[in-house]
Order: C-alpha cells, then sequence, then structure tokens
C-alpha cells in the first residue's frame, strides 16, 4: 500500500512491474522496465516517472528505501551488488531513455 509519499504512477509502476514475480514477465529489471515503456508510451509520464524516482532515492536513506520497496510499495526485487539507490538510479536513466528514442522514433537501446 502506498503511504502517499509517492505519486500513484510511480506507485502502479513499482508495484506491477517489479513485484514479486517480476521475472516471470521479464528476465530482468531491464526488460520489466521496457516493458512498461511500451504498455505506457507516454513520454510526459516516462519522464515523469524518472525525475520522481531521483527525488525518492536522493530523499530517503538505503535502509529506508529497501523497507519502503518492499511493504510500501510492493516491489520486491533485489538489486545486489548494486544499492537501492544506484539501481533506481538507473531505471530513472533507463526510463529517461525509452522516452528519448519514442521521441525519436527509435525502438533500440
Amino acid at each position: 500500500m502506498n503511504d502517499g509519499s509517492i505519486s500513484k504512477d510511480l506507485h502502479r509502476f513499482l508495484a506491477a512491474y517489479l513485484h514479486q514475480d517480476w521475472d516471470l514477465e521479464a528476465d530482468d529489471w531491464e526488460g520489466n522496465v521496457d516493458c512498461y515503456a511500451a504498455d505506457h508510451a507516454s513520454v510526459e509520464l516516462l519522464r515523469r516517472l524518472a525525475q520522481e524516482i531521483d527525488e525518492l532515492r536522493h530523499a530517503r536513506p538505503e535502509v529506508d528505501l529497501a523497507q519502503f520497496l518492499g511493504y510500501a510499495v510492493g516491489a520486491y526485487y533485489e538489486p545486489s551488488p548494486l544499492t537501492y539507490k544506484q539501481w533506481l538510479g538507473q531505471i530513472a536513466e533507463r526510463l529517461r531513455q525509452r522516452a528519448n528514442a519514442a521521441d525519436t522514433g527509435s525502438s533500440s537501446l
């Protein structure tokens, strides 16, 4: 359940695409982010989520991020050997890449 500190859109993304069975949808988190981007092709939404993820990872300490993502959001991906902050940064960057690709009409990453 979202505690209200993130938007409904970010909560939906994290809970629906990085839930405990995330590996049934794609081989890795990158594939799940790509699936989300394909399902939600709004460039503005992808960029807004990337910005919000950056804000989230800067606003919370590492230990809090792990607990928040698991308990409050329902995102159960273990990013080891990365920290949650590093991993979230990579997600934000991938969302930006997908938005830029959509802007230019390219589907490659």
